[in-house]
């Protein structure tokens, strides 16, 4: 296959540069242009956290180079311990030029590979940021890509917050990937997303925009739109809705079957300890050489008696009723692992109850302005009828 030569610095039209002529070409470059310098690619060395980037059609990205030429400079960082370039940005081109033969190289690239030398005194967070955010510039990243890239982001500005570098992360992260604060929030919240739904997200079954809304939901609920987008392959506004209500319904029912548990425990270990006191006094009474009457200390020592029996009682009353507790929990979590039809009946029935009512308001409130424009006391009447036919049929479809 013909190559089009493609002439850049460093290279005339046979391909050749005399030594003289390539390092002053070099110098020249280096003098107008103090970070940039054409490496050797025996110099240059991988960068082991590009392993995160796809590193695929190298083949296909090397023969673009070949006819189109390299159109983006590799981006390294210089390591003075071992005199060595490590890349930050252009892993997959320096794999595809290595893939070249060494004659196709050397015509290619006959006083090395263009590259652009970043600061070597930054901070290892801020070499990683240069790179992803160098590898996003350069990459057409996936969905799943960009939001591993908000993530790591997201871990290494809140290293530079703690040192008082930084005071707004999401504002950061948005600069570094070119996209809006807002969108950039709307990606860190999509972390609390359930992994069916995450994974919906990274296959573009979802839009970012829903995700975001779905991240604020509990789990039951992330879970119920799951069983919805399934069954029904989408989900409106008013069913998103009634999974919500439902959803604060189950929390106030678990908040109030929490505090009925912390009662029910804090109960249980008043009567741990009233339980022992008693045992410890009833010891003292049988060891007692007190001199009173004994029929006084056998009265007492049964009254004790009796009141650590009760407190027995007790507790094993608040034991059976803490069992229980921790049952129709375990029974409620279980039943909360899929979806009925009966609830998703309810769930599409509150959603229709809601907007029917929010329609029949909507229509009584327009009547009730424009009463004016009905010609007369029948057309009114008629018009309240339909109204009250509508909500006739409202009220009997919830009875149903």
């Amino acid at each position: 296959m013909a190559v089009k030569k493609i002439f850049k610095p460093g290279q005339t039209a046979s391909g050749i540069l005399d030594a003289k002529g390539g390092d002053k070409l070099k110098q020249m470059q280096a003098n107008s242009n103090y970070n940039f310098r054409f490496i050797p690619k025996e110099k240059i060395t991988p960068n082991e956290k590009n392993k995160n980037y796809s590193q695929n059609n190298i083949e296909a990205l090397c023969e673009s180079i070949l006819i189109n030429g390299l159109r983006h400079n590799l981006s390294v960082i210089h390591d003075t311990a071992n005199d060595m370039y490590r890349i930050v940005s252009g892993e997959r081109r320096f794999r595809a030029i290595n893939q070249m033969d060494e004659k196709t190289y050397r015509e290619l690239f006959p006083a090395g590979i263009p590259c652009k030398v970043e600061k070597s005194s930054i901070t290892e967070i801020d070499e990683e940021i240069m790179l992803i955010s160098a590898n996003h510039d350069i990459r057409e990243t996936t969905t799943e890509e960009k939001r591993w890239e908000i993530r790591r982001l997201k871990e290494l500005y809140e290293a530079k917050k703690l040192n008082g570098e930084i005071t707004n992360i999401s504002k950061e992260i948005a600069r570094q990937l070119n996209i809006s604060q807002r969108q950039a929030i709307k990606y860190v919240n999509a972390e609390k997303l359930i992994p069916e739904l995450s994974d919906l997200l990274n296959q573009n079954g979802i839009s970012l925009e829903d995700a975001s809304k779905f991240s604020r939901l509990d789990e039951w609920a992330q879970l119920k739109i799951v069983e919805l987008l399934n069954s029904k392959g989408s989900i409106d506004s008013e069913e998103l809705e009634s999974i919500k209500k439902i959803s604060l319904e189950k929390e106030e029912e678990t908040k109030r079957n929490r505090e009925e548990l912390e009662r029910t425990l804090h109960m249980l270990a008043e009567r741990d300890k009233s339980i022992e006191a008693l045992e410890r006094r009833i010891q003292s009474l049988q060891n007692s050489s007190s001199e009173k009457p004994q029929s006084d200390l056998k009265e007492e020592l049964q009254y004790i008696s009796d009141a650590k029996n009760k407190a027995e009682r007790e507790k094993q009353r608040l034991e059976n009723q803490l069992e229980k507790i921790k049952q129709q929990q375990k029974e409620r979590e279980s039943r909360n692992t899929s979806i009925s039809d009966s609830e998703l009946k309810r769930i599409s029935q509150i959603a229709r109850t809601e907007q029917a009512l929010e329609l029949f308001e909507t229509n009584f409130t327009t009547l009730k302005s424009n009463k004016a424009l009905i010609k007369s006391d029948h057309d009114l009447k008629t018009r309240l009828e339909i109204l009250k036919n509508r909500m006739d049929d409202l009220i009997t479809e919830i009875s149903s």
